[in-house]
């Protein structure tokens, strides 16, 4: 032949035809399902086609080699070499006592050439045994020594194994949950049910395997109809682990393919515990095997608070939707990337919030979180625990400013003496930012601040507890998280602008002192030990607004503030006022929020004029209440302004506002309104009309003359007032809206809706204030 047309024949047979083929017996769940695709790909690519990809796609793996269907099945059941995988340091291993030996002595004896490495290996292991003098079970010390031996002398193929199933360390070993507890979970030893069943196939002979086997190989791979047998499976399919409700009956048996047991074991290999060497030592003996972490109770339905305590760990196994061969997924599982803020990820939430902040391998396009959970009496199950996509959630790089703090409240909830309701704010903190991470949005965020919050209410009421873990108020989280969660809902406007307040004057606490028993040392808050000023209480919303208003007002004038301490870097329009006299609001949400946002350090992030440096402007938070702004309301605000009111012309018209800081104390110069302390109490009982003819009263005395106007004589008729009728609840409520800022746009509303406040009257005070005669 010439030699061009050997090189066209050359080219030809280098490049073979190549088939993709869909294995729908292998699928994201369970965890052997997962584990036999990687057993496929591996097997064929290292025993048929070096050039051989696998990828997921619609929840089915996918093999491209030069095998077709029927060119897969013949592969394995004619030419696969099954892995020696052994585990000759457990007491059901077959190698020691008079356990069963069946499966060891066939392959032992066998001559088939597919089994050639399993005997000689074998034949290894027994050596060693007999040099060693063990017959029987070895202890802790021997078996250190036996394990170590067996690294030294054993193929590389056992040793890639025994990576799969432990971590030597210099204490002992540590062990992957992925299989249990050193190869084996409880009586069932995997390396001997594996041997059973490569007997079982009819492999460790020579010839072809009888018409079973090859049903069976056909349900593995493409999930065709058959008929399974009984035995135990183990941790890795939970729906064929039999038991209570399994099938029809009162109890089912456990069923298994052996072909699903025996690639499932294969792809296992592919998991060895080499991240070691990329993490270091780590605190986490998980963290030394691929995609491990800690387990977390939180983020899937049936969590509860035992399965953090009782259970082995998660993993999260990647899906990948391009082709990859299987040395690109050995260096993936080989370096089992999952960072959150420049560290490895150490539990369940970590790892989600790795995954919405990209921290993993690029290329991968979800996980599928499973967890080693007790869960059939005293077994344990891989239970499918959800999906997560690969897609970066904007600010959750945020959550890193609480880091240290959550990690020293998760400390405190695991103690034993720690009260259970410490347990579940925790479980409440996880849920949230697992919800964030898997689904993103300010409403999702919102929940973080809300679970915060009730974790940091748990710690202010437990001063005992929280003393003898030393854990600190939660504090420092910047204004960013304002912005992250501000869904444009009126209850997170009212609860921003109440988390807010503080004094301008800097002599009375910001309104978290009122919440809960904190001061700040360096801008940092601390646990008070003198000098509370809690007011909060187990009351409702408005009890509690209408109590810390009190609080502050009595506070301010003991320490002899000109102005009363109620000053907000954030506010809120009329019409939301509104709708929260109306009763329209979540009162409820309202509240969780305020103990969330107060959390956040609201210092300089606002303008010298009060607006707002950053998030919404209070103006753009519109409702439609049902009823408009009452006028009671109005009159009864216009004495509980955190500073004077000054008219500033515009154009032709004059607009009444709040005075501007000008600088330490001061203020710039205008009417003063001074609050009148008997009002809350009347409003609390219901006296809402005699609360109203006080408030106009003093606003006459103030300069502000109220409608209506003086009667022909002259005479006032501020008792007009009086004649509104009131019920307690109306009157609690609007006790409560008095602390809630407004914007300073506002002020001129107010004062246009119930005083005689003419651009004369207003020019004229104009002229007052400039002249510097304010009152």
């Amino acid at each position: 032949m010439p030699a061009r047309a050997r090189k066209g024949r050359r080219r030809i047979m280098s490049n073979p035809m190549r088939h993709d083929v869909e294995l729908l017996g292998c699928t994201p769940e369970p965890l052997m399902a997962y584990l036999k695709a990687l057993g496929i790909l591996r097997l064929v690519s290292e025993q048929k086609d070096p050039e051989a990809r696998g990828w997921w796609k619609n929840d089915v793996f996918w093999l491209r080699s030069v095998l077709d269907r029927d060119g897969l099945v013949n592969f394995f059941l004619e030419e696969y070499r099954p892995t020696p995988i052994v585990g000759p340091w457990a007491g059901g291993s077959g190698f020691f006592g008079k356990g069963n030996r069946e499966a060891v002595e066939k392959l032992a004896q066998s001559d088939a050439p597919r089994v050639e490495l399993y005997r000689r290996v074998i034949c290894a292991v027994r050596a060693i045994l007999t040099e060693e003098g063990l017959g029987d079970k070895p202890k802790d010390a021997e078996k250190s020594r036996l394990i170590r031996r067996y690294r030294r002398e054993l193929p590389d193929e056992v040793v890639a194994w025994m990576d799969t199933v432990m971590i030597l360390q210099q204490e002992g070993q540590k062990l992957a949950p992925l299989l249990g507890t050193g190869g084996n979970d409880g009586r069932l030893d995997f390396t001997q049910n594996f041997m059973q069943r490569i007997v079982l196939l009819g492999l460790h002979e020579s010839g072809n395997p009888g018409v079973d086997s090859r049903q069976w190989l056909d349900t593995a791979l493409f999930a065709s109809p058959s008929r399974l047998r009984s035995a135990t499976v183990g941790q890795f399919a939970p729906g064929r682990a039999g038991g209570p409700n399994a099938t029809q009956g009162m109890e089912g048996d456990a069923t298994d393919n052996p072909w699903d047991f025996v690639l499932m074991l294969e792809g296992a290999v592919m998991l060895a515990g080499a991240a070691v060497r990329r993490y270091g030592v780590d605190d986490s003996a998980r963290a030394a095997f691929p995609f491990t972490v800690g387990a977390v109770g939180a983020g899937f339905d049936s969590a509860a608070s035992s399965d953090e305590a009782e259970s082995r760990g998660e993993l999260w196994l990647p899906l990948w939707m391009r082709p990859a061969s299987v040395h690109e997924l050995v260096q993936l599982f080989g370096e089992g990337r999952a960072e959150v803020c420049g560290r490895a990820a150490r539990n369940g939430t970590d790892f989600a919030r790795a995954v919405a902040a990209l921290g993993v391998d690029r290329g991968i396009a979800g996980f599928s979180r499973l967890g080693f959970l007790k869960r059939s009496g005293k077994a344990y199950l891989a239970a499918p625990l959800g999906r997560f996509t690969v897609t970066a959630r904007a600010d959750v790089d945020l959550l890193r400013e609480a880091d240290s703090w959550l990690d020293r409240f998760r400390r405190a909830a695991a103690q034993k003496e720690a009260p259970p309701r410490f347990a579940s704010a925790l479980r409440g903190i996880d849920s949230a930012i697992f919800d964030f991470c898997k689904y993103g949005g300010a409403r999702f965020f919102q929940e973080i601040i809300v679970a915060l919050g009730q974790a940091e209410r748990e710690l202010a009421t437990a001063e005992q507890f929280r003393n003898k873990v030393k854990i600190a108020p939660l504090g420092g989280l910047s204004a960013d998280w304002i912005r992250a969660a501000d869904d444009g809902s009126p209850e997170f406007a009212v609860a921003r602008a109440l988390a807010s307040i503080y004094d301008g004057e800097g002599r009375v606490l910001p309104i978290r002192s009122n919440l809960e028993p904190v001061t700040w040392d360096k801008n940092r808050p601390v646990w008070a030990e003198k000098e509370r000023c809690v007011v909060w209480n187990a009351a409702d919303l408005c009890g509690n607004l209408a109590g810390v208003l009190a609080r502050r007002m009595m506070d301010g004038a003991r320490m002899g503030c000109a102005r009363l301490p109620l000053a907000a870097r954030f506010s809120v329009p009329t019409d939301v006022i509104a709708a929260f006299l109306s009763g329209e609001l979540d009162d409820e949400r309202i509240e969780q929020l305020m103990w969330g946002l107060m959390l956040v350090n609201m210092r300089d992030n606002s303008d010298s004029d009060g607006r707002t440096a950053g998030g919404r402007d209070a103006t753009s938070y519109r409702v439609q209440p049902s009823a408009p702004l009452p006028p009671e309301y109005a009159l009864l605000k216009l004495l509980f302004l955190p500073g004077p009111i000054v008219p500033e012309r515009s154009g032709e018209r004059v607009l009444w506002r709040l005075a501007r800081q000008t600088g330490g104390d001061s203020s710039e110069a205008g009417l003063i309104i001074r609050p009148e302390p008997r009002i809350l109490p009347l409003l609390g009982a219901g006296r809402v009309g005699e609360a109203c003819r006080i408030a106009a009263q003093r606003l006459r005395v103030s300069g502000l003359p109220p409608m209506p106007g003086p009667l022909p004589d002259g005479r006032t008729r501020d008792d007009i007032w009086s004649e509104i009728g009131g019920i307690r609840r109306l009157g609690r409520r609007l006790a409560a809206a008095l602390l809630i800022p407004i914007a300073v746009e506002s002020v001129d509303y107010l004062v246009r809706l119930v005083c005689r406040a003419d651009d004369a009257m207003a020019a004229e005070a104009l002229v007052s204030v400039d002249e510097g005669e304010s009152q």
